[in-house]
């Protein structure tokens, strides 16, 4: 059984995830979440997650490190 709410995918930075990073995309289909989240790819220093309609982390992926300048 779906559940009911939206699956949403959102960008962090840094390499960590929180619920108040920001929104990129949302969804009442987990499927269409999950290629939507498997298409991004995240850009250095930033990261990337799923997250479903009740605040659980379903996946993340991170970009690579950021070098210091």
């Amino acid at each position: 059984m779906e559940e009911i709410g939206e699956y949403r995918v959102t960008r962090h930075a840094g390499s960590t995830t929180v619920a108040s990073g920001t929104l990129l995309y949302t969804t009442q289909l987990e499927d269409v979440a999950w290629k939507f989240f498997g298409q991004l790819r995240p850009l250095a220093g930033m990261c990337l997650a799923l997250w479903k309609p009740d605040g659980t982390l379903l996946a993340s992926k991170s970009g690579p490190r950021r070098e210091p300048q």
